[in-house]
């Protein structure tokens, strides 16, 4: 690349930086995007994703072999053979294999009982996590993120919640076209709702529930579009590609959907915060 094209591009991206700054004196809307882009490049919040995706990979390892052995137990209660009971469930593909093999092992119970103490101590350090972040977006400090037993059950409640969202999604979508509308305002409203519950425990300022609605409602929403991004993507991807890529393309595949949640979680509570900021 010759000198006169570095210039003419130089040229090019400072006349685009002036039309921005620009638009930003001039619109509201502009300038609160802007300032909330520069917000989370200050703190970070990309590595704050990547390490919420970590705990959260964490968490639903453990979580995925209690349902699982769960599930295998429940099929041998009820004299069901694990494949009907996983299709009564609505769950196909890798994971209704897995339950299959859980319950034709002999070591159901054991997994089932040592997966327990897993989860719980698994969502405590997710919560710690969570918190930490919370506390670095609203007050520039991490000490402020404490784990109580009382965030560890919300945080329990916002994972049970979210996978009773789905399932209600689910039923309401089987009907007609109205029915698939309606499941996604549950969908968001649900997970939304339990978010806001959780967000009240976590380092807030000052700020009274209300002033937590827009984070609650772009969890909702942010969840929902990752939702339907392993539905259409992710799931299809895993289990009609897991021989082509194998474990290791499974875990990339997983990993990035966490990494999109972690990044609702961030944004959420940057919305937040800076809305207060300015309210003040």
């Amino acid at each position: 690349m010759s000198v006169g094209q570095v210039d003419r591009w130089r040229a090019r991206g400072q006349a685009a930086r002036a039309r921005v700054e620009d638009a930003r004196s001039k619109h509201a809307s502009v300038d609160f995007g802007l300032a909330l882009l520069e917000g989370d490049s200050s703190i970070g919040g990309g590595l704050f994703a990547g390490a919420l995706a970590y705990r959260l990979f964490v968490l639903l390892l453990p979580t995925a072999l209690l349902l699982v052995s769960g599930l295998g137990l429940y099929a041998g209660a009820v004299d069901q053979s694990p494949r009907q009971v996983t299709r009564e469930a609505g769950l196909h593909g890798l994971f209704a294999s897995n339950v299959a093999a859980t319950a034709a092992g002999g070591s159901r119970w054991l997994v089932f009982l040592a997966m327990i103490p897993a989860v719980l101590y698994a969502a405590a350090k997710l919560y710690r996590a969570l918190a930490v972040v919370h506390g670095i977006v609203w007050h520039g400090t991490g000490r402020l993120g404490r784990t109580t037993a009382r965030g560890v059950a919300l945080l329990c409640g916002v994972l049970v919640t979210t996978l009773a969202a789905a399932a209600i999604a689910a039923w309401l979508r089987r009907d007609d076209q109205v029915g698939g509308l309606s499941a996604l305002v549950v969908y968001t409203a649900l997970t939304g709702a339990a978010w806001l519950a959780l967000s009240l425990e976590l380092p807030h300022g000052d700020a009274p529930w209300a002033a937590l609605l827009p984070g609650a409602l772009l969890f909702g929403a942010g969840l929902l579009a990752v939702s339907l991004f392993n539905v259409y993507v992710t799931t299809r991807l895993v289990e009609n590609r897991a021989d082509t890529y194998g474990a290791l393309g499974v875990a990339a595949a997983l990993l990035f959907s966490l990494v999109l949640v972690g990044r609702v979680v961030v944004v959420a509570a940057e919305l937040n915060a800076l809305l207060a900021r300015r309210r003040v």
